[in-house]
């Protein structure tokens, strides 16, 4: 009886020749496979790497954005003081960052790298995380999936500050706000212009 109505259906639609109807199941498998890919990425954990001028920021984080590890430059015990600043300092985190991170069972990893620095230093820092991930295995498949450049980049930029403003003033204006003594009395305008004047 069901096949009669939808029979019927199609021909008081004038669907007749159209062919078979395919079933709505196709909706429901497109809906479970976008459910895999939802847990896949929040499968993914997130590498944030932070670069500044005096210090170097790693953290590894999950998908709700818990911390699972972290480092930075100061911490390490090679790192201390001044040598946080050295060129390798990023390398050096990023690497251990990247050690205990392997250590914690992470598998995939998104990158955010953010600061206003050359590419060169991101790259390096990238680099090292992924060495220090790996370890010794170098034939192993890269964790990292892509990466993503977070820096926040001003269109216009802040505003300038307030110029200071110098006022010229004349060589005999300036002599007269000069208040100087001369034998325990005051020079006026008059006396100033005067002397300055006057040969000596």
């Amino acid at each position: 009886m069901p096949q009669e109505k939808t029979r019927t259906d199609t021909y008081r639609l004038g669907l007749a020749d159209a062919g078979s109807f395919k079933s709505m199941n196709f909706v429901q498998s497109i809906s479970e496979e976008d459910e895999q890919l939802k847990q896949r990425t929040n499968n993914r954990d997130f590498v944030h790497v932070l670069l500044i001028k005096n210090n170097t920021f790693v953290t590894v984080t999950d998908a709700r954005g818990n911390k699972k590890t972290g480092a930075s430059a100061g911490c390490l015990e090679e790192r201390k003081g001044r040598s946080r600043l050295s060129r390798y300092a990023a390398e050096a985190t990023a690497e251990h960052v990247g050690r205990s991170a392997r250590k914690m069972g992470v598998k995939s990893v998104v990158m955010k790298v953010k600061g206003a620095t050359y590419f060169r230093k991101k790259k390096k820092v990238i680099l090292s995380w992924r060495e220090g991930f790996r370890g010794e295995g170098v034939g192993e498949k890269s964790t990292i999936l892509y990466i993503n450049d977070v820096t926040q980049l001003p269109h216009n930029g802040c505003r300038l500050p307030k110029k200071r403003r110098v006022q010229i003033v004349p060589f005999f204006e300036s002599l007269f706000y000069l208040t100087r003594k001369k034998n325990g009395k005051n020079l006026t305008r008059k006396s100033a212009i005067v002397r300055a004047s006057s040969p000596t």
